[in-house]
């Protein structure tokens, strides 16, 4: 399997013994994204990349990162010119803002979409990091379907750990658009078997974690199971629930 540049980091995840090789993919997609804007030397300083995250700002998750990651001034300053262009949005909306039509008393009700709706709902629909993060998972999710042309790495998957259910559906989406015929019979004959297989694998070690709380097992070895919640959680919305905080080094 010959390695490149572009296909160095999916060969990588694909090797870790991970339960979603996309899931790894993305912690470490969101890891650089998170040091690029908040780390040494970080961009939030510079003009340009300032202009994307006041117009874009930053969804619930990516502000609870970005409290975690520890630059709380770099956070602040982010915030600060984000604030600003916010409210001068808001005081925009506010002067143009007309009271909705009163509704009748015995009509029907009727759906009004007011532009202030609609702009508070869209300015909730963005975020830097989230843009960034969806990038870069799908020059992945490309390379995934440019490799599964060879052999060798087609075996990989058949013998991986399978994934976790948010980026199975991602891929089964996706799968149609990138591959041609004869990739796709190999697609859906073996990715949706690989899936089941190991989901029975994962529902194993949950439930002798389980049993192993029965004092008639007490005694008895974990085998696979003594990390089997933080890796059902995984396997069922992605992600690494056991991971600590990312923290600024």
């Amino acid at each position: 399997m010959k390695q490149q540049i572009d296909t160095i980091p999916v060969i990588e995840a694909f090797s870790s013994e991970d339960e979603c090789p996309f899931c790894y993919l993305e912690r470490l997609a969101e890891q650089r994204a998170m040091r690029y804007t908040l780390g040494p030397g970080a961009s939030y300083m510079e003009p340009d990349v300032r202009a994307i995250t006041d117009t874009q700002g930053f969804c619930r998750s990516h502000f609870q990162k970005m409290y975690e990651y520890g630059n709380s001034l770099g956070c602040a300053l982010v915030m600060q010119t984000y604030l600003v262009g916010l409210q001068k949005e808001l005081d925009a909306q506010l002067d143009s803002f007309r009271m909705p039509e009163k509704k009748g008393l015995f009509g029907k009700k009727q759906e009004q979409s007011l532009p202030l709706t609609q702009w508070a709902q869209e300015k909730n629909k963005t975020c830097f990091l989230c843009s960034k993060l969806e990038y870069n998972m799908n020059r992945y999710y490309a390379t995934f379907f440019h490799l599964i042309k060879d052999p060798e790495f087609r075996k990989t998957v058949e013998e991986g750990k399978g994934f976790c259910m948010a980026h199975f559906a991602k891929l089964l989406q996706a799968a149609q658009e990138h591959l041609p015929n004869a990739q796709l019979e190999w697609f859906y004959t073996t990715i949706p078997g690989v899936m089941r297989e190991n989901l029975a694998r994962v529902q194993g070690d949950l439930d002798w974690f389980i049993e192993k709380y029965d004092y008639r097992n007490a005694s008895a070895p974990w085998k696979n199971s003594k990390d089997a919640v933080s890796r059902s959680i995984q396997k069922l919305k992605g992600g690494h629930p056991a991971d600590p905080k990312f923290e600024m080094e």
